[in-house]
This record gives structure tokens, C-alpha cells and sequence, in this order.
């Protein structure tokens, strides 16, 4: 009997809930322009067998398609020193006032000696997207962006993710 009661009342809050519109997202690629900073220190973990992991959490703005906020987690395993290409993956969350999405995008980072740039070239995925970005959920995420450093340090990626739907 209480399954059959708190199976009836599911069904009467789920009619009650008022369906959302999805955005039409999937005709052409989301293109989406985004610059992101540090938002906390990195941890560098050094690893006995001469590699480090390395993680930093960043935050800033997207603009394009649409507008919003972008929150990230950036995470690497390289050799120490690191050498200039080496693997990079980001998980990150976007917010919008019609809603989030949430993707990962992995690559690789090339930072040329001397230079005080390095050119992130990755591909991801979409994993979760709240019902107005609907269109988007499992599509392919294209990466090319630019990190900035000063002495040495990260202090901010920017460039292009275009968002294109299966």
C-alpha cells in the first residue's frame, strides 16, 4: 500500500511541473567566446616517479551565443619540469540566465621556451545541461584557447569553444 501511495503521488508532482522550453541549440554550432582566471592557488603535488600533478581552479565570463559565467577545474600530469607539450584537461561548469551546462575538454597545452603563451588545442563532451540547453546534452565540445604567463605562472586562459551538437 505505500508503494502505491508514494508511486501516485509521484505521478501528481510530476504532472504538476511545468515543462521548460528548450532553446533551439542544435541547428549550428554554439560558438562561445570565454576568458577565465585564477579563482585559488594551485596544488602541485610532486610524484616519486619524477612527474607532478597539478590542478588550479578558474572562473570568468563567456559571451557569444549566449552569455553567462564560467567556472573550471584544470587539472595535468606531467614530467617535472614540465615539458612544452603535455596533456590538459579541463571539467567545467557554464551558467547562463536560462540555465547550466556542465562538460569536459581534453588536450594538449604547447608553452614554446621563452614564450609567454601557450596554445591549448582540446575536444570534449557535454555531460549534463539543465532543460533549456536540452539541444546540447552529449554534444562535442572544440577548444582553442590561449593561457597567459607571467614569471612563469598561469594567470588566465582565453579563447574559443564551439559547443556543435550530434
Amino acid at each position: 500500500l505505500c508503494v502505491a501511495v508514494i508511486g501516485l503521488t509521484s505521478i501528481s508532482l510530476a504532472q504538476d511541473i511545468e515543462p521548460v522550453e528548450p532553446l533551439k541549440l542544435s541547428d549550428q554550432p554554439v560558438v562561445l567566446e570565454f576568458s577565465t582566471g585564477a579563482a585559488g592557488p594551485p596544488v602541485i603535488e610532486p610524484l616519486p616517479d619524477g612527474r607532478m600533478a597539478f590542478r588550479i581552479m578558474a572562473a570568468g565570463e563567456i559571451s557569444g551565443a549566449f552569455e553567462g559565467s564560467i567556472s573550471a577545474s584544470v587539472s595535468e600530469v606531467t614530467a617535472m619540469p614540465s615539458p612544452p607539450l603535455h596533456p590538459v584537461t579541463v571539467m567545467f561548469t557554464i551558467e547562463s540566465e536560462q540555465g547550466m551546462i556542465q562538460g569536459y575538454y581534453a588536450g594538449s597545452l604547447y608553452l614554446a621556451e621563452g614564450s609567454d603563451s601557450a596554445s591549448i588545442h582540446a575536444a570534449g563532451q557535454i555531460l549534463s545541461v539543465s532543460g533549456t540547453y536540452a539541444d546540447l546534452y552529449l554534444a562535442d565540445v572544440f577548444v582553442n584557447s590561449a593561457v597567459q604567463f607571467v614569471d612563469g605562472r598561469s594567470v588566465g586562459e582565453s579563447g574559443t569553444m564551439t559547443i556543435a551538437a550530434r
